[in-house]
């Protein structure tokens, strides 16, 4: 898995014209792309963005087989 580096993150939110409930998981399989998987921080930032809950995220991204969610540390 790749180093999560907000900058890229950020280029992936602005390619994608912001993050709507609707564009949601291209843009996560967009974030896999890029790091090898969602980081916590990517979830917790695209819910505050559009009042999804963290829970619904996890719970449709671990329905999903082709996703890979890790949890790391804050920090």
């Amino acid at each position: 898995m790749r180093e999560f580096k907000e900058a890229t993150y950020q280029k992936l939110l602005k390619r994608s014209g912001g993050v709507t409930a609707e564009n949601l998981f291209m843009l996560l399989g967009k974030v896999q792309d890029a790091f090898g998987h969602v980081p916590r921080r990517v979830v917790s930032d695209l819910a505050a963005r559009t009042g999804i809950s963290e829970a619904r995220i996890y719970g449709a991204l671990t329905s999903y087989r082709d996703f890979k969610v890790r949890v790391e540390a804050d920090g």
